[in-house]
């Protein structure tokens, strides 16, 4: 009887094959499955977030054992940097062993999902033309999805198997997590940019225009309006860009010269007159720290009534002091967002490293000057309305779709 030796595969093979799976599965759960899931069974984001952070760095260590590579650069060093100063005001505050533990996610979810593209971008073993091309598909069958979710909430509602409590404003989350309208709205807004980033070198499609017009579609049917607003910006922007240098600076003085003018005339109009009145009487130091102390503050009053009556905070009150996460209970104000989290939680030092570990995370993607400023700017202002680093689907579509094999 004869024997035949199995072929005995390089062990780069079997992680390429390894990386390959676990991208597509990582996609699946928090693009196409995860609201699902939450929705008609019950799985909870938690759930969710930690597996997914577990994947990461089980790919990356075996990445780092089969390969001998350690992978350090200036968002590691940032990372680092605003990872040791939550242990530092955990342990002046007094916070506790668990607290700090589970804050951890905070820096360990965006590390773990750049460290983790980083490898592709390093080795291509999915093309960047090949993501790109894969997030526009799920990215165009949002569409039909949010118009179910509007239109169908009264005869769905009742298969909610979550513990969450989802109004009809809530709904509108398409194959995304629950009420993660935020994450929905910067996935669309990031193919946007990835297309006029990328399309040209690396022949994307050949309708840019037809997806241009679907994604922008889809971003008004979705419930971001802060979505929405940041498009019309960038369409405004893009619209300004594209007209001679000369004709946009006497633009740009004619609108300086005119807008004091025009501002004159809308505060008469009885419509704004109303909007201007309700902005000074409700986010003013007074009514700001009134509803602070009630817990009703929305994001502005609370930014403002840190900003005006609060004390300076250098190192903040340690980690989960703004929102208590062994309780499920908020210390003032259930409105929080990543910045006032960070600055509640960890002080003006801990928000600069925040700042510099973002900007860091931004700068590694490597795209034109301009976009990488308009990106920046962007996540910040998404920053200001959700936790953005214990947010999957906003991570990975920062960090996968604008990072491109060098």
């Amino acid at each position: 009887m004869q024997y035949v030796q199995q072929p005995i595969y390089p062990k780069m093979v079997r992680f390429e094959f390894l990386y390959r799976y676990s991208f597509y599965l990582i996609i699946g759960m928090c693009f196409l499955l995860g609201g699902i899931t939450q929705f008609f069974l019950g799985l909870p984001n938690t759930a969710y977030t930690y597996s997914v952070v577990l994947l990461f760095y089980f790919i990356i260590l075996l990445y780092t054992y089969t390969r001998g590579v350690v992978m350090v650069d200036r968002v590691v060093i940032s990372t680092v940097l605003y990872g040791s100063w939550i242990f530092i005001s955990g342990a002046v505050n007094g916070s506790g062993a668990i607290l700090i533990a589970i804050y951890t996610i905070f820096f360990l979810l965006p590390l773990g999902c750049y460290l983790f593209f980083k490898i592709n971008q390093k080795n291509n073993y999915i093309s960047h033309r090949h993501i790109s091309r894969l997030y526009l598909i799920i990215a165009c069958i949002q569409a039909p999805i949010l118009l179910m979710q509007r239109f169908g909430y009264s005869a769905l509602i009742s298969f909610n198997r979550s513990s969450q409590q989802i109004v009809h404003e809530d709904f509108l989350f398409g194959s995304f997590f629950l009420k993660a309208d935020h994450a929905l709205g910067f996935f669309l807004l990031m193919n946007i940019f990835n297309l006029i980033e990328n399309n040209r070198s690396q022949n994307i499609t050949k309708h840019a225009w037809l997806f241009y017009g679907l994604l922008g579609g889809t971003v008004f049917l979705s419930e971001s309006n802060i979505t929405k607003l940041l498009l019309l910006v960038f369409v405004a922007y893009l619209i300004f860009k594209s007209f001679p240098r000369k004709i946009r600076i006497i633009s740009l003085v004619i609108a300086i010269l005119v807008t004091p003018l025009l501002m004159q005339q809308a505060a008469k109009i009885k419509n704004v007159q109303t909007q201007l009145h309700f902005i000074d009487t409700q986010y003013n130091v007074t009514k700001s720290w009134e509803n602070f102390e009630k817990g009703i503050a929305k994001r502005p009053q609370v930014i403002i009534t840190y900003a005006r009556k609060i004390p300076l905070k250098w190192i903040g009150d340690g980690p989960y002091s703004y929102f208590d996460i062994l309780k499920g209970k908020f210390a003032k104000t259930k409105h929080f967002s990543q910045m006032i989290w960070t600055y509640a939680d960890l002080g003006l030092i801990g928000l600069f490293l925040f700042l510099l570990l973002l900007w860091s995370l931004v700068r590694s993607l490597e795209i034109s000057g301009y976009l990488s400023a308009i990106v920046f700017g962007v996540i910040l202002i998404y920053s200001l309305m959700t936790t953005i680093f214990s947010d999957l689907a906003i991570m990975i579509s920062l960090i996968s779709l604008l990072q491109k094999r060098k």
